[in-house]
């Protein structure tokens, strides 16, 4: 698993490539929906923050501090992290393997062609693991509405069955 700025650092860079530009809540989308995706075909976490349920949709917080920032404009800067053994802040780097890279880049290449609110819009899907976490029986937002990995990746899953990101 990685840090979710590591992801959108990947992100930002294979953006800035393609002259893409991203948003807080277009980088936010396109880490869950990586997020996603790799849940539902690996099995297994790509990330380890956790994941938020929040008006807009689902928000990885770690990620949205580090460009909030920017508000609703473009992101020109990469996220960072601190290691906590020396104290140094740096740019949030990872080595992704081979299938990470394609799956990140299949992401970005099929989600930059939607606007963010779009994304938002594709996030708040009735029934999803968003609109479960967010319009939960009481009706009430708390802190810290958790969307949890398994219905994410099932959520994935389903969708799977009818649309291929490749």
């Amino acid at each position: 698993m990685y840090d979710a700025r590591q992801v959108a650092n990947y992100l930002l860079d294979c953006a800035e490539d393609r002259g893409v530009v991203l948003t807080n809540m277009g980088i936010l989308k396109h880490i869950y929906f990586a997020h996603g995706w790799h849940l539902a075909s690996f099995d297994t976490p790509l990330i380890s923050n956790r994941i938020e349920a929040w008006e807009y949709g689902p928000v990885i917080k770690a990620v949205y501090d580090s460009f909030k920032v920017y508000g609703a404009g473009p992101i020109t800067s990469r996220a960072t992290m601190m290691d906590l053994d020396t104290g140094e802040v740096t740019e949030a780097r990872a080595d992704f393997s081979a299938e990470t890279e394609k799956l990140l880049r299949s992401i970005l290449r099929y989600y930059s062609g939607f606007g963010a609110f779009e994304l938002s819009d594709l996030t708040h899907v009735p029934g999803g693991p968003w609109d479960r976490v967010w319009n939960a029986g009481d009706g009430k937002v708390r802190l810290n509405m958790e969307i949890s990995n398994e219905s994410i990746r099932r959520h994935f899953i389903e969708q799977g069955k009818t649309a291929t990101v490749q």
